[in-house]
């Protein structure tokens, strides 16, 4: 097996064939994350990270919410089967 072959592909290069025949304009480096995403990141980056309170492990919702997804698919199989 040649080691080249398992390199990092050099920007603007393509290893599949699929994208070896597209434009190299589509090859560019992707960003890691949506500007959005970053403007958040940034944002919070200089703000002081507050411990939030601590969750319990299981509340009142997650038990309601449980319930109502149970009974929901009990009905749906159970329509679907009688």
């Amino acid at each position: 097996m040649d080691t080249a072959s398992l390199a990092p592909p050099i920007f603007g290069t393509a290893r599949h064939p699929f994208r070896a025949g597209l434009p190299l304009r589509t090859l560019r480096r992707l960003p890691r994350h949506e500007p959005e995403v970053q403007a958040r990141i940034d944002a919070g980056a200089g703000a002081a990270a507050e411990d939030p309170a601590p969750r319990r492990w299981l509340n009142a919702q997650d038990v309601r919410d449980f319930l109502i997804a149970y009974v929901a698919c009990f009905l749906a199989v159970s329509a679907w089967l009688g």
